[in-house]
């Protein structure tokens, strides 16, 4: 292709009646185009006239075009031409336009090539108040290219910048910033003035907004940089006593459940400390486990699995809440057994993190004494009849459930005796007759049941069995041979 074949084309662009025909034409003959030409039709205002008119369907086919040319040309991303081109979009009076400079500036992020601090800036400045944008693109291109740059003062202004906008906008600015925090805790005192802002929103009297800069702050506990943070303006408090210590009403129901998992996510990363210096916010957990709102009911479910996911969370939960632990163990197989689907494997992803060993941390004989005790106080027996019964479920959301709480179990030594206790079980865990039904349900199983091959504490003959499944595979098929006899005989 030419140059004089290309402008042909780029006229016909402009025109809607030959847009269509044009732009496939365009596409077919892209093989032959080079890096001039290329280049050349980046700076065609015919093209600007097309990506103002064309529709969805038109601007697909054109980033096919345009950035696929572009990786190919420019690997490493950034080239003079290719990032005028991305500023001349970004910066053009139509939004559509700007999507379309977006969509070529994240092409390039997702195949590791880069953009300039100067897109990037345009991006914050331009795609970030857009009130129709894709946000997750938005969001993860800016994820991905704010680190290196995020200290500069015109980023940092660029940011403070959008934060005039209404609320949509600054929860998106919140949540870049946020995130880029989990990932580099040390640009916490650079990004003070967002975080004021977004502190400064959460006491505003409107309910959605809190809900999400609530959710939204929850990140910055996954780093203990964060959480002193967090503690430092005494933020676990004024949470407290804004949303958990008043009358629940329906506007305050909103906030509650991100309330929960904000204090969960404390207990989570810091249990030691959280738990000793907030301990009643655990209460607060607690009280929000009634039948009475299946929903709030099932994020306290969520919240109380995480409290107990740690040493310290579970020794915690022994020592001070022994009354409140007792009840809702005693009560849980009724209401397991009573909720709809949608709730069942939530309850049991709470206990299975009960049971747990503390993840990385190593099982230590206390933690197995309260565990034991929690399941025999749940079950009032000393096998695992509870977890075969839900085993049994055909449907593999229940069946995967019920497996990740028999691994979490048989970590502990009285889990393998339970398991040798309980009728069949082994038998119905050999069993491959369902697992053509769910190939990840079947993995796991697999992976259970190695686990269980290797527990010193059952008898020779059970480990025999298991080991042969294991030795056959997770997906193993029985041969069978059938012989058919001509003329009937």
């Amino acid at each position: 292709m030419d140059v004089s074949q290309l402008e042909h084309l780029m006229r016909n662009l402009a025109i809607k009646e030959t847009r269509t025909n044009s732009l496939d034409l365009l596409e077919s003959k892209l093989s032959d185009v080079n890096q001039d030409i290329y280049e050349t039709m980046l700076c065609s205002e015919s093209l600007f006239k097309f990506l103002a008119e064309a529709d969805a369907d038109q601007h697909t086919t054109a980033s096919r075009i345009i950035y696929d040319k572009a990786l190919e040309f420019f690997p490493n991303g950034s080239a003079s031409v290719i990032d005028r081109f991305f500023e001349r979009c970004l910066t053009h009076p139509k939004n559509s336009v700007k999507q379309f400079g977006l969509r070529g500036a994240a092409a390039m992020v997702y195949h590791s090539a880069t953009i300039t601090p100067n897109t990037v800036e345009l991006i914050i400045q331009h795609c970030l108040p857009m009130k129709e944008v894709y946000v997750d693109t938005l969001l993860n291109v800016l994820v991905k290219c704010l680190p290196p740059i995020f200290t500069e003062p015109t980023v940092q202004n660029k940011l403070v910048s959008v934060l005039q906008f209404d609320e949509t906008v600054r929860c998106r600015v919140y949540e870049v910033v946020c995130t880029v925090l989990e990932q580099h805790p040390a640009y916490m005192q650079i990004a003070r003035p967002v975080l004021e802002s977004a502190l400064a929103d959460l006491d505003k009297d409107d309910v959605l907004l809190q809900s999400s800069v609530l959710q939204i702050l929850t990140q910055l506990l996954t780093t203990k940089e964060g959480f002193d943070y967090i503690e430092g303006i005494d933020l676990f408090r004024k949470v407290y006593v804004n949303f958990v210590s008043v009358k629940v009403t329906p506007f305050v129901r909103f906030v509650l459940p991100n309330a929960l998992k904000f204090y969960a996510s404390a207990a989570l990363i810091q249990p030691s400390l959280f738990l000793q210096r907030h301990p009643a916010t655990v209460d607060f957990i607690f009280d929000q486990i009634t039948p009475e709102d299946p929903m709030l009911m099932a994020i306290a479910y969520d919240c109380l699995g995480m409290v107990g996911s740690t040493n310290e969370g579970k020794i915690f939960l022994s020592d001070n809440q022994k009354l409140k632990m007792e009840q809702f163990l005693k009560e849980f197989p009724g209401i397991l057994h009573s909720t709809t689907d949608v709730y069942k494997v939530r309850f049991i992803e709470c206990i299975t993190c009960l049971m747990s060993g503390g993840g990385s941390e190593s099982i230590d004989n206390r933690v197995t004494c309260i565990t034991q005790e929690w399941y025999e106080t749940m079950t009032e027996s000393k096998d695992l009849e509870m977890v075969q019964t839900l085993f049994k479920n055909p449907f593999p959301d229940i069946k995967m459930a019920s497996l990740k709480l028999l691994s979490a179990i048989v970590d502990h030594r009285w889990g393998q005796q339970f398991f040798q206790n309980t009728a069949c079980f082994t038998e119905q865990l050999l069993s491959r007759r369902l697992d053509t039904l769910n190939v990840n349900v079947a993995q796991f199983k697999y992976d259970v049941i190695k686990k269980l091959s290797l527990c010193p504490t059952l008898e020779p003959f059970v480990t025999d069995a298991l080991k042969q499944y294991v030795t056959a595979g997770a997906f193993h098929r029985e041969a069978h041979v059938e012989v058919v006899i001509e003329g009937g005989q």
